[in-house]
């Protein structure tokens, strides 16, 4: 395919699959794994993929495999937000949530970036984009049945915290895009998000050992395909394309597709409030985007 428009496209589509696979069967690893065990193991399967796959792929700005001393925070602030503490505060949320309501919530990583961005770079950002942000914590209230006493359910709470942790980051990752390839920034990422979640690791042995065999292969699976491939085609779509909203529109999909695979799996569909309060954060993300274009 010589079209880089359409090249970009099959990226981001397969990309999108990958991850909302991530939702579904993250569900189903906790029925085997407690949260922190399950990232580490997740984590450190990508991060043996890196190893393979960084040589091959890594070449660019910056050095191939040991980035430069004054970066190391930057790469540690990566791997604890991007990795380690997002997998946790993930994982966490996911014990209580149906896969298309998480889905759903951490949609809103788009737009909470840009609101740091503000924060962080002095971006602006036009009415409209604050108007969509209000309008998703509508949409999260909505799906918290109404905000009924202003508390948030456990779960929601923990998937909130995620996503303002992915949308840290895209923040750091900016910054360290200026010296480093997206494969480069993710495999490091990868390799300190790992070392974070060491303290798991007495754990991850009781529960690895007790595991059945099906349940060892779905880590295997969430370490590879949600993660380090998932990566590598969000990497490349984003090198491809000529307009970065090609490649972003297709995050709209990933709650449609967690729900079908969540029912073909489990056979559950989310609550009524879920379609409500989905229904509004995905108009909040359309207008979102729609005001990008406009400003």
């Amino acid at each position: 395919m010589n079209n880089p428009a359409l090249v970009c496209q099959v990226y981001a589509f397969a990309t999108v699959v990958l991850w909302s696979t991530a939702y579904v069967y993250t569900k189903v690893a906790l029925e085997f794994f407690t949260p922190g065990p399950l990232g580490l193991v997740r984590c450190a399967v990508a991060s043996l993929a890196f190893l393979v796959i960084l040589p091959v792929m890594g070449k660019g700005r910056g050095s191939l495999f040991v980035p430069a001393v004054r970066h190391l925070p930057l790469i540690a602030a990566s791997g604890l937000s991007g990795f380690t503490l997002y997998l946790l505060a993930f994982n966490e949320g996911s014990i209580s949530l149906n896969p298309t309501t998480n889905c759903i919530v951490i949609s809103t990583a788009p737009i909470l970036t840009a609101a740091l961005a503000r924060m962080f770079f002095g971006e602006r950002l036009p009415v409209l984009r604050w108007l969509a942000l209000a309008l998703a914590f509508c949409g999260v209230v909505l799906m918290n049945g109404g905000g009924s006493g202003f508390m948030l359910a456990p779960g929601m709470g923990w998937v909130l915290v995620a996503a303002v942790l992915i949308s840290l980051y895209n923040i750091v990752q900016r910054t360290l895009s200026r010296h480093y390839s997206s494969v480069q920034i993710a495999a490091w990422s990868f390799f300190a998000g790992t070392l974070f979640l060491l303290y798991c690791l007495p754990q991850t042995v009781v529960e690895l050992r007790a595991a059945p065999a099906h349940a060892l292969w779905l880590l295997l699976f969430l370490g590879i395909f949600p993660s380090a491939v998932a990566y590598l085609c969000w990497a490349r779509a984003l090198a491809v394309t000529p307009r970065t909203s090609l490649v972003t529109n297709y995050m709209f999909l990933t709650p449609f597709l967690s729900m079908l695979l969540d029912f073909a799996v489990r056979g559950g569909l989310p609550e009524a409030s879920t379609f409500v309060g989905g229904a509004v954060i995905m108009g909040a993300l359309v207008l979102f985007s729609l005001a990008g274009r406009r400003s």
